[in-house]
């Protein structure tokens, strides 16, 4: 069964319309087929649909019952992350995607070795999308930047900043205190300054640690962002 994400203006007279790359994807990428049944996702709504027509650059399936998006989990967590190189970046999203982060921000730490091109973003958007699609999630995290820490502590109002911090005598667990939003910020491979912790305690920061053994920066935000998403 495929499951795809599609705008409000592609359901029309209780059908769902795919055409161009996304069209392309779904008949030559996936095969659906005629008689085969799928899940499109819109407007906080999933539609089960029917394939009626494959082909000719377009896919059209019949909507056959639709309801609430289910699934995602009530703690919503924004990963502030300091950019990696590339494939590290990318695992980061493709993973925190599968695990519910709703929402990366990514940052350009001072002691970031990566500096991503401009059209970088684009790249990053589309993993979350097709990450989201992989794992049946209701909605395509949001990701933003790469962006200074300045612009990039703007971005939180309104969630709890827990800084992972491999020396803080505070657990994630023991820090987790049933808020609904949480962002978890993680540095580079070198760390973060002492000036960007300065910036960070100002904004009211939290240090927190993950148990041992020390975690890479590719693995340690989604083993951190697995524990709160799953927080009861």
């Amino acid at each position: 069964m495929f499951w795809t994400f599609v705008e409000a203006a592609q359901l029309a007279d209780g059908r769902v319309t795919f055409e161009g790359a996304q069209a392309h994807h779904l008949a030559r990428v996936l095969r659906v087929r005629r008689g085969e049944q799928g899940v499109a996702v819109a407007n906080g709504r999933e539609y089960r649909l029917e394939v009626l027509e494959a082909g000719g650059g377009r896919v059209v399936g019949r909507i056959l019952s639709d309801r609430p998006v289910e699934g995602e989990a009530s703690t919503a967590v924004t990963l502030l992350q300091a950019v990696l190189p590339n494939p590290d970046f990318d695992a980061v999203i493709e993973a925190g995607t599968a695990v519910g982060i709703q929402r990366f921000v990514a940052l350009q730490a001072e002691r970031s070795i990566a500096r991503p091109r401009s059209d970088r973003l684009t790249r990053w958007q589309a993993i979350a999308a097709s990450a989201a699609e992989q794992s049946h999630r209701g909605i395509v995290p949001e990701v933003i930047g790469p962006l200074p820490l300045s612009s990039a502590l703007g971005q939180l109002a309104g969630s709890r900043l827990l800084l992972l911090d491999p020396t803080a005598r505070i657990s994630l667990a023991q820090a987790a205190d049933g808020s609904p939003r949480y962002t978890i910020a993680v540095g580079p491979e070198g760390g973060w300054t002492e000036a960007e912790l300065a910036a960070f305690r100002d904004q009211g920061a939290t240090a927190v640690s993950l148990p041992p053994p020390i975690l890479r920066a590719r693995l340690a935000p989604v083993v951190a962002a697995a524990i709160l998403v799953q927080q009861l």
